[in-house]
């Protein structure tokens, strides 16, 4: 299996100097992973090493080809490796990462990397499938273009999560295309919820939105709880008409001060009856 391998730096792992071009063999029934053998990335991806090898200037990397014996979700280990190129260059370098992670870390944490911001920016963009790291790479990096980032994460957040927590924490983020996304793409009023407690949110909008994508009543309830400006009475018959079990409407009367008590206190005994039936 051709993928990536971390050292440290001279290509040294565990106190053992390996060279470029040549093979190494350890006994097969002595491989454990995480205890002996040679362990690499298990699917070619460059952040998978990160967990194993915090950035900096002193880690290196390597193509090697390893024969497998085992594996895990970001790792192989195998009794076989041959050391088949050093990777010296970023652009070799971000060639192998397939999320965008490792070049958010390496823009962040590698001494010197502002002169390839802009390299590492571009390839976040490329290769983040959910937003998560074009979120990051515009929250922590200095004079990241905070506008392609944005788009980007529109783009690619799928349930709403990474537009929320770029409009909470990223300065100077369009918090109304970032809300008009949120209510867009999520499903469950969850993230909707979430956005309302951001300063210059339309709370209105957002109340709309949890009472038409909420199941449960769950989320109705928070937004009872928490937002400032909440119409707890139409969030209260919303539970009442969503809550199946009575959990939610439960919780409505003993913690949302102006709650109709009675009202749901016999939603719950009609439910917890129908229940026990």
């Amino acid at each position: 299996m051709i993928t990536i391998k971390a050292f440290n730096k001279g290509l040294i792992c565990r106190n053992f100097r390996y060279e470029v071009g040549k093979t190494y063999e350890i006994p097969k029934e002595n491989v454990k992973i995480c205890k002996y053998g040679f362990h690499a990335s298990a699917n070619c991806n460059i952040s998978e090493t990160i967990l194993y090898y915090s950035l900096s200037k002193d880690i290196e990397y390597a193509l090697v080809d390893i024969n497998v014996i085992d594996r895990e979700y970001d790792k192989v280990v195998g009794d076989k490796i041959t050391i088949i190129k050093k990777l010296e260059t970023i652009d070799e370098l971000i060639e192998y990462d397939k999320t965008g992670e490792w070049c958010y870390y390496f823009a962040r944490d590698v001494e010197g990397a502002d002169i390839k911001k802009l390299q590492l920016q571009t390839a976040v963009i490329e290769k983040d499938k959910t937003g998560e790291w074009c979120y990051w790479f515009a929250r922590d990096i200095k004079n990241a273009n905070i506008k392609r980032l944005e788009d980007a994460v529109v783009e690619k957040d799928q349930s709403g999560e990474w537009c929320t927590y770029f409009a909470e924490d990223v300065k100077g983020a369009n918090i109304k295309c970032l809300e008009d996304a949120v209510i867009e793409k999520d499903k469950d009023g969850k993230w909707c919820y979430y956005f309302a407690d951001i300063k210059g949110a339309d709370i209105k909008k957002l109340q709309t939105a949890v009472i038409e994508k909420d199941k449960t009543g769950e989320w109705c309830y928070w937004f009872a709880v928490d937002i400032k400006g909440a119409d707890i009475k139409k969030l209260e018959d919303v539970i009442i008409e969503k809550d199946k079990e009575g959990e939610w409407c439960y919780n409505f009367a003993k913690y949302i001060e102006g709650a109709n008590i009675r009202k749901l206190e016999k939603v719950v005994e009609e439910r917890i009856k129908k229940d026990v039936k």
